[in-house]
């Protein structure tokens, strides 16, 4: 997904809750995954070198996804948007819905 079509999607989410979900994939990882964590979008941006989109709580606390292309994903699934990224380097899976 291109950073335009990306910055669409996320300026009509503003406002909404995130249930973001990161999943380890590395062989090592712990079994359980990380519990679930609700947040409201408040705003977003690109980062300065353009590797991830922040996803802010308020002012100051974000999550940091990143948006490598062809990693990065938009789907409408049960009533929600959710974001889907994959970054390999770090062997994470970030999974966001997006509910109003």
């Amino acid at each position: 997904m291109n950073k335009l079509l990306l910055a669409e999607q996320l300026s009509q989410l503003t406002d909404w809750t995130m249930r973001i979900c990161i999943k380890d994939l590395a062989e090592d990882a712990e079994p359980e995954s990380a519990p679930v964590i609700e947040k409201p979008l408040a705003k977003w941006e690109f980062t300065e070198e353009g590797e991830h989109v922040r996803l802010y709580f308020n002012h100051c606390q974000f999550v940091a996804v990143p948006i490598w292309e062809n990693e990065v994903g938009f789907a409408n699934h049960q009533g929600e948007i959710v974001l889907t990224a994959h970054d390999r380097r770090g062997k994470l899976l970030y999974r966001i819905a997006f509910v109003s």
